[in-house]
């Protein structure tokens, strides 16, 4: 199993900034790393068979830790040379 790093990069419409501060401590405690160069863009180092899986599991964690705002988020993730997942879910309060 290859070590991959994940970058995924987001918008986040309709979010109450006020959660803010919070759910950036919740993506640092799930080992998201903030890219201080994009306001909204964080990379992860995961252990996976390959890139394709590494994004998905990249997606299913970043979701997870999001789930419990009402808003709605647009991602982009990739991974080594593969082509790039673009992403939209809601979620509703």
């Amino acid at each position: 199993m290859a070590t991959f790093n994940v970058l995924l990069v987001t918008e986040l419409n309709d979010f109450d900034e006020a959660h803010e501060s919070e759910l950036l401590l919740r993506l640092e405690e799930a080992c998201f790393e903030r890219v201080p160069t994009l306001k909204y863009a964080w990379e992860i180092a995961l252990d996976a068979p390959d890139e394709s899986e590494a994004k998905n599991d990249a997606v299913e964690k970043f979701v997870n830790v999001c789930r419990t705002y009402p808003f709605e988020l647009k991602m982009l993730v990739h991974a080594g040379t593969g082509q790039i997942l673009r992403r939209k879910k809601t979620f509703e309060p």
